[in-house]
């Protein structure tokens, strides 16, 4: 596998269990439906794909991976954090 492969397994690996564990509470499904709704899943596919391609020459697929999703992944971000400059749009 590429890391561009490895990476966009690896965010997939990610959202899949990040949806699965929201929807198994059912407060937190109903919060944040969005995180894993089909229209929400669609808009973190097309900055997944940006970001595979622009992923730092030192940085591993799985690092990489979890920074994305750490940001992109609202019940996984932490307060005040800014985009990643590697896969921020300019």
């Amino acid at each position: 596998m590429t890391k561009q492969e490895q990476f966009l397994w690896a965010v997939q690996t990610i959202m899949l269990t990040n949806a699965v564990n929201l929807a198994l509470e059912p407060e937190q499904a109903k919060k944040q439906r969005h995180i894993f709704s089909a229209t929400g899943t669609m808009g973190t596919l097309h900055d997944a794909l940006y970001a595979s391609e622009r992923i730092p020459e030192g940085m591993t697929a799985v690092d990489a991976a979890n920074e994305f999703c750490g940001h992109m992944l609202e019940n996984l971000r932490e307060a005040g954090d800014k985009v990643p400059m590697w896969f921020a749009r300019s």
